[in-house]
């Protein structure tokens, strides 16, 4: 297969930015973003000091690795392939944890977006959010893995009781937490001018949707828009580390 396996007649322009925030001492969050390759991700470690940075690098670290070198086989991107790079980052993690005991019991999030030629890709796990813009109408496109979220989903809490719940924070899935994992997983259609915005929980504290897409269709460019985004929930709440990756197709 051609080199040009994953060509689009889009032209890709992705970025993203992770701060630590304005009350933690260290960024547990990771992120990437690739347009060679249409790849955004985010993801959020827990585990404590070190150990969550570190699942999350290692997640973020496994996905680029796995989609690359399925590009070079000319493998095209697939939702079965983004479901076999979380299992290969999940038994990384874990064998991590098992090689170094001060790590014990850490994890992450993982929230990752492929664009290829005629559609986008979804895989998810955790609480870190994906939306979608189109026409400027903004769409949520994950659910939270959290004991709150499946309260909320199951008609138990409102979602106005889960924002202020003092277990809205725990999650049900991670990477990490077990051998067997269940990530959610999507593909749909892709049209020009789509923007992409993922998050960690951190950005959702201070921004609405709304404002995420108000943000973004006023920015120049990806790395600009993940950079705002970032700043102003910080500046609005800056309890958590706070991660954004855009990714915005346009008309080549």
């Amino acid at each position: 297969m051609p080199d040009d396996a994953w060509s689009t007649p889009l032209r890709l322009d992705a970025g993203s930015t992770s701060i630590v925030g304005s009350v933690r001492d260290h960024n547990e969050d990771a992120a990437c973003a690739h347009p060679d390759i249409g790849l955004v991700a985010v993801a959020d470690g827990l585990g404590g000091h070190h150990a969550g940075e570190h699942a999350s690098g290692i997640a973020i670290e496994v996905l680029e690795e796995r989609l690359r070198n399925a590009r070079a086989a000319g493998r095209p991107p697939s939702v079965e392939e983004l479901l076999a790079a979380f299992d290969a980052a999940n038994e990384r993690i874990l064998a991590d944890a098992n090689q170094h005991p001060e790590r014990t019991g850490m994890g992450t999030t993982l929230t990752s977006i492929v664009v290829t030629e005629d559609k986008v890709l979804l895989a998810h796990i955790g609480d870190s959010r994906a939306w979608r813009i189109r026409d400027g109408v903004v769409e949520q496109l994950t659910r939270d893995h959290t004991l709150v979220g499946q309260q909320v989903r199951d008609g138990v809490l409102t979602e106005e009781q889960a924002e202020t719940h003092p277990m809205r924070h725990v999650l049900s899935r991670c990477l990490g937490a077990q051998d067997a994992i269940e990530v959610d997983l999507a593909e749909g259609d892709v049209a020009i001018d789509d923007v992409y915005v993922l998050a960690s929980d951190g950005l959702v504290h201070g921004l609405t949707k709304e404002d995420v897409a108000r943000i973004v269709l006023a920015g120049s460019d990806a790395t600009e828009s993940s950079a705002v985004l970032v700043n102003t929930a910080c500046e609005r709440d800056g309890q958590d580390n706070i991660t954004a990756a855009v990714l915005i197709c346009r008309d080549d």
